[in-house]
Formats: C-alpha cells, structure tokens, sequence
C-alpha cells in the first residue's frame, strides 16, 4: 500500500491516477494525514472514488482562468452581444470579488452572501438574477474543468421579480407622436418608427434588413438576420431564435413611406458620394448602419415636444401587439407575425393584453334570468 510515515511523524498517501490525456505524462495523488488508520481510510476512499470513474480534483485553476475559458465558450457558441455581456457582467461585479476564491471550499452559504451583496448594493432583483445565472455558467465551467466535483450556485434560488406594467402606444398615441416629427429634417426617423409599430420587428431585425429583403410585388420584410454593434464593429447575426425567421407582410401605405424614404436615402448617398444599391441597410444614412442608440435617444426628444409619454425602443413591439390584439387577432397569428418560439411564449408575454374572458362568460349567462 502506497502508505509511508514521514519524519514529522504523520502519513503521506501516494497513489497513481494514470496518465495525463494531453501530455502523456504520469499523474499521482499525495494525500497527509495525522495516523495510519487514517491514511488508509484516505487511500481506500481516493481509490474507490477513482475507480468509479468520479472526478479527481486533480486541477488547480483560478477564478480568471476558468472565466477566460467561460468567455471562450461564449465566443465560440454564442452570438457576439451575448459574450459581450457576459464579460460585462463578469468584469463590474465578479472579478474583484472573487479574484482570489479557491473554487474548492467555496460553499452555498458563500454564494448566498455574494448575492445578499448585490442586493444591499441596490440592484434590482432581475439584475441580481441575471448576475446569478452567470456566476452559475462560471462554476459550471469550473465543474466541466475537474476543479470541483459539485456546483454550490445550484443550490441558491432566484430572487422574486415583480412585473413591470407594460408600457405601449395606442393607434391614437402613436399619432400623437408621428406628429411631433419634423418631416424634412427626420423623415429617416419617422420611417423607422412607423416599420417598428406596424411591423413588431426587433431593433436589431430592424437594422439589419436591407432593400433586397423587401419583397414590393408580395408587400412582405423578409426577416433573417439581427445587426448589432460591439467595440465599434459590426455584427450581422442571425435572429434570436430560429422562429424568428420569418416573412412580415406590410399594408400598401407602409410600403408606400419605404419606398419614399428610398428615394430621400439615395439621394443623400449621391450627395455623399456613396455606392447605392439593394444591399444598402434601409435605415442607413452615412457610411455605415445607425446603432439602435440613436433612435432610441431620438424618441425621448420627440416627446418632449408635445404631452406624449415616452417609451422604449422596444415598447414598440409591445405596441404593435396591443395594436393587433385590438383589431382582434389570435394568439397564432400574432406569434407568427413575432417571431415567437411558440403560442405558450406570446400568452406568457401577453396574455394580460387580451379581453377578459370570464367577462363575456358572466355577460352569456344573463341568458338564464
């Protein structure tokens, strides 16, 4: 038995755990402990976990490493604003925090005082959550990477969120707020917001599509891909899921502004000496496609013209939504028209917006009276 008593007067356990997979090399595992029945039972107990073919923590990374590897993941798998995110989420609230950890002795109750700090810290429990999750990936990885044989983040709950009421525009607000647009100056600004209501198009789906991707004699977007910017550069992606790709078929009068707007967009191409043709983005305006940024900054300062609420770039889906749910549509078509994964994500998300049912149930039994 691999058991030897050292000159200190304890016990060195040395045993063998085969060869390393990259470098061929011979691998070993030395334990110490205070008396020879206790070796043993280390001996016994290292050899039976091996031989089950249970992890060795054999490894010794440190918390950098293994989120330089997470965010390598992410790179490789994910789509670029997704690493991007996560390496913000890493660097403002996990780094310093846990630069120095040992993966191995960090426990649940350590992981809940963490979150216990993001909490007094004054974020709100849905930033708290998605910090969680990602703190959750980063010892997952360290799992994957045979540092640690049990992930304590899975053992903390989530924190409770309390929905937001939905923001929206109705028809009439919308108006309101087209109509505080300086047609000359922002006709850009007026087209896109329009496309957004009536389309429920994400910002991204929005940026990216380019003329060919509309289809005048059939009046539908052709929706395939998702623009966003990082670090300056330019990102073409496809969309968020794979049911996002879809076809959107737009009224004559939609049609009608694009098609107008493309007429004002060349003519300011000629003007800057720019290439014109199909692949141009339909929102661009210069050189290269505007970041989402820009029109949402540009609603705040329409609506400070008149009494109009303002609203979130992304409001705008919610309010083509509402808008559909007013003229009566069903769930089917409005998750086709969306993009939706499936009917049970369009209920989830808006459900609330429908007409009451149980109300035309009550009104059908005065029937019986």
């Amino acid at each position: 038995m691999p058991i030897k008593k050292n000159k200190n007067g304890k016990y060195q356990v040395d045993i063998s755990i085969g060869t390393d997979p990259i470098t061929g090399k011979r691998r070993r595992l030395t334990r110490t402990a205070s008396s020879k029945k206790e070796a043993e039972d280390v001996y016994y107990q290292l050899t039976q976990k091996y031989n089950r073919g249970q992890t060795l923590l054999i490894r010794d990374l440190n918390f950098e490493t293994i989120c330089e590897l997470y965010l390598e993941d992410c790179k490789l798998h994910g789509k670029p604003n997704y690493h991007q995110n996560q390496l913000y989420l890493i660097r403002k609230h996990m780094a310093n925090h846990f630069r120095n950890c040992n993966f191995k002795k960090v426990t649940v109750n350590d992981i809940k005082d963490y979150q216990r700090l993001l909490m007094d810290s004054g974020l709100s429990n849905k930033s708290v959550n998605n910090i969680m999750i990602s703190l959750k990936r980063v010892f997952d990885k360290a799992l994957e990477e045979h540092v640690i044989d049990i992930n304590p983040c899975n053992a903390v709950k989530n924190l409770s969120i309390d929905n937001e009421q939905m923001k929206f525009w109705t028809p009439d607000q919308f108006k309101e707020f087209i109509s505080l647009i300086d047609e000359e100056n922002e006709f850009l600004f007026k087209t896109y917001y329009t496309v957004a209501y009536f389309t429920g198009m994400r910002c991204g789906e929005l940026l990216a599509i380019n003329w060919k991707d509309i289809d005048e004699f059939r009046q539908e977007i052709n929706v395939y891909k998702s623009l966003a910017y990082f670090n300056k550069e330019i990102y073409i992606t496809k969309p968020k899921t794979k049911n996002s790709v879809r076809r959107i078929s737009i009224n004559s009068k939609l049609l009608e502004l694009l098609l107008t707007w493309k007429e004002t967009q060349e003519s300011i191409f000629n003007k800057l000496k720019l290439d014109y043709n199909d692949d141009v983005h339909v929102f661009q305006y210069r050189e290269h496609p505007p970041t989402k940024d820009i029109f949402s900054r540009r609603i705040r300062t329409i609506c400070t013209r008149g009494e109009i609420f303002p609203i979130r770039q992304h409001d705008l889906r919610h309010s083509h939504v509402a808008l559909l749910i007013h003229q009566g549509e069903d769930y089917a078509t409005i998750k086709e028209r969306l993009g939706h994964a499936s009917i049970k994500t369009t209920i989830d998300v808006y459900g609330h917006l429908f007409p009451n049912k149980q109300k035309e149930t009550a009104d059908k039994l005065n029937d019986f009276f």
